[in-house]
């Protein structure tokens, strides 16, 4: 008996050691000995440009739906160009009704607009955009930037 509460007890002891060893290996080499894990990787916007009035939103797609089905879809990288900063501090406020406002936009845009197997047109795009934008933020500073369009028709879509 007394060997099992012995056990148990550098059992524990071991444990203990393991959880408090856990972060300090998990980190690997000693962060200062190489100065690639120094430089943190680019984030979006970096990669994009530098400029402080550059607001990256989230990658944004829509169904394209023709005759009652699914043909494919739209899927878009873009950003906000703001040079205000009471307005871009208002646009980071409310990102999330700005997606909301973008996806919606695209939405029709794909829905209503873009016609199956056409280059999406970013002129009527960006117009759409820009008005949804425009009519969130209550004022006009901000310029919408299109990054990336992309159709993708679904496989199998005639």
């Amino acid at each position: 008996m007394r060997q099992l509460a012995g056990m148990r007890v550098l059992a524990i002891l071991a444990l203990g050691a393991a959880l408090a060893a856990g972060p300090a290996a998990a980190a690997g080499p000693s962060a200062s000995s190489s100065s690639a894990s120094q430089q943190a990787p680019a984030t979006r916007q970096e990669r994009l440009t530098s400029a402080e009035s550059f607001l990256p939103m989230p990658t944004l797609s829509a169904g394209v739906i023709q005759r009652n089905a699914s043909s494919g879809a739209i899927v878009l990288d873009m950003g906000i160009d703001i040079l205000d900063a009471d307005l871009r501090h208002r646009a980071r406020l409310n990102a999330p009704r700005l997606r909301d406002a973008l996806r919606t936009a695209l939405a029709a845009y794909a829905t209503t607009f873009y016609r199956d197997r056409t280059a999406p047109d970013p002129d009527e795009l960006t117009r759409l955009l820009q008005q949804a934008v425009d009519r969130t933020l209550g004022a006009e500073g901000a310029r919408v930037l299109l990054v990336n369009i992309i159709y993708q028709r679904r496989q199998g879509a005639r």
